[in-house]
């Protein structure tokens, strides 16, 4: 049965003007609403925009006939309710259209009750067998969620997720967002590694959390080689603690839309109490909340901290370089040991103060510069500090000159490569920066058509585990709290890229798999 509050779409196709506009006037005395077209050749593009309930369809027709047609719609949508009106039937011409999945013949001449009783027929065969999907379709996820929920690890449960994504829906890749209430869609997992997720993609996925609903967008969301997808269903996965946006994509043009987001909403019910689960296991929960009790405390040491240190921290650096000088010819190692400790401090209380002043309301000030001039100066103060580390930088920019804020630029690019270059274990670290102008956006996203900055920075690390992706850039986050770790982080340098980069109206997020390494990927409007 068809809901009592939705008024069925009925597309009346027939090359007869006269014909469209008589089944039109009875149809929408029933309480339908129609779309009619004597264009045979123009229902492709009328399937494109508009979904429709029932088609009513001439089978003799120039360009393009009824079977013709029927195969069309039904390709998009197995279940579809189609009406066949003709002058000629015959046997052979029944079991044609039945063939083509065809659910009511009318002849010609016919009576205008007889029509309005195919069409109602049409439409109850049609909630039938929708019906008999969504049968199968649920004995089948029950069987998949038996599965999904015994999953308590991250590491395979999100892989597992976006391989019943592409498995259900038929589509070639899916992605999933994910992250908390402070830092959402940070961690980002895509079903197959040669894909790449886009701006607009990104874009996407943070209106539909914030909207809360099931979303299509008709946008590139994925590329790959220079193919891209065309359509892309978005659907939010919300719990107490954990926010995330599951995406999957097609460069089919005319997809079986209404079948994927009635799987993918059912998936999305599944895979919500299957993380929530891992979550509890991991004791994230609680790790949450004992986070949130400290803030006060973490606030209140930042500001004493940044303030009390650094006057004895100049002091102390301007007092050993002064003793270096004096020196001149003696073993300098333990004065050089102070300068290089004092330095590292020193950076630590620079960070504190750039965290602080980040939470302030104070405005962005865009100027131009030179990104890559100013990407080589920061890879000279990295290399000092990390000698054995080789920074390769990729460009792949239309025009060097940028219109940003230059300092929080500095800073978060900064903090990105000495914390690549920290957990870098192959002694080398990737830097891939390009521009990409969006004039394709999902409307009506406020990005359309900005010019947006990517920054990716791969250290070929150690990797971090998935469920410590979700935190990762939470203040004073530190992966490894042993008193033997070879990091020596204050934790405080991501918190403060995603703080920048939030300003800034960008994206941050991580991808990283252990014994592999991590790729930190940042997306600004310049």
């Amino acid at each position: 049965m068809t809901d009592a509050t939705h008024h069925p779409h009925v597309l009346v196709v027939d090359d007869e003007p006269e014909m469209c506009s008589i089944c039109a006037r009875a149809l929408k005395s029933r309480g339908y609403l129609v779309s009619t077209t004597s264009d045979p050749a123009a229902v492709t593009e009328l399937l494109a925009r508009e979904s429709y309930d029932v088609i009513l369809t001439d089978l003799k027709m120039p360009v393009v006939d009824g079977l013709g047609i029927a195969a069309m719609v039904r390709e998009r949508d197995p279940a579809a309710a189609i009406v066949m009106m003709t002058a000629y039937a015959s046997y052979e011409h029944l079991h044609q259209a039945m063939q083509y999945g065809v659910s009511e013949f009318v002849t010609k001449p016919f009576d205008l009750s007889q029509l309005l009783l195919a069409v109602a027929q049409a439409l109850h065969r049609r909630e039938v067998i929708r019906d008999n999907v969504r049968l199968r379709a649920l004995e089948a996820l029950r069987m998949d969620s038996e599965v999904l929920n015994s999953m308590l690890d991250y590491r395979s449960l999100v892989p597992s997720i976006l391989d019943l994504a592409v498995r259900w829906s038929g589509w070639p890749v899916a992605a999933l967002l994910i992250g908390n209430d402070k830092t959402p869609l940070t961690a980002v997992t895509v079903s197959d590694s040669l894909w790449s997720l886009t701006v607009a993609a990104v874009d996407f996925s943070h209106r539909v959390l914030h909207d809360r609903s099931l979303q299509t967008g008709y946008f590139a969301a994925f590329e790959f080689n220079g193919r891209t997808t065309a359509v892309t269903v978005a659907i939010p996965l919300l719990s107490n603690d954990i926010q995330a946006v599951l995406l999957v994509a097609t460069d089919d043009l005319y997809p079986n839309l209404p079948s994927v987001n009635e799987l993918m909403t059912l998936l999305a019910k599944q895979s919500v109490a299957a993380l929530h689960n891992a979550d509890v296991y991991g004791h994230m929960a609680g790790l949450y909340r004992k986070q949130r009790q400290i803030e006060a405390m973490k606030d209140e040491f930042v500001a004493l901290a940044s303030h009390e240190l650094r006057t004895p921290l100049t002091m102390v650096i301007g007092y050993t370089e002064v003793l270096a000088r004096s020196l001149k010819g003696a073993d300098l190692t333990q004065i050089s040991e102070i300068q290089l400790n004092a330095v590292r401090m020193k950076q630590i209380v620079d960070t504190l103060s750039d965290l602080q002043i980040s939470g302030t309301t104070e405005a962005l000030v865009p100027q131009e510069f030179d990104v890559m001039a100013m990407l080589k100066q920061i890879n000279g103060q990295v290399n000092e500090r990390f000698p054995r580390v080789s920074i390769q930088i990729q460009s792949h920019l239309s025009q060097f000159m940028v219109n940003a804020d230059a300092r929080w630029v500095r800073v978060f690019v900064s903090h990105l490569l000495l914390n690549a270059a920290e957990h870098a274990r192959q002694e080398r670290v990737d830097v891939m920066i390009q521009d990409t102008l969006r004039s394709d956006m999902p409307e009506p996203t406020t990005s359309a058509g900005r010019r947006w900055l990517t920054i990716t920075v791969i250290d070929h690390g150690i990797g971090i585990a998935d469920q410590d992706q979700l935190h990762l850039f939470a203040p004073f986050v530190q992966l490894d709290d042993s008193l033997t770790r070879s990091s020596m982080g204050s934790g405080l340098g991501l918190a403060l890229v995603y703080d920048i980069v939030q300003r800034m109206e960008g994206y941050v997020w991580v991808s990283s798999k252990v014994g592999v390494g991590s790729a930190f990927v940042v997306m600004i409007p310049v």
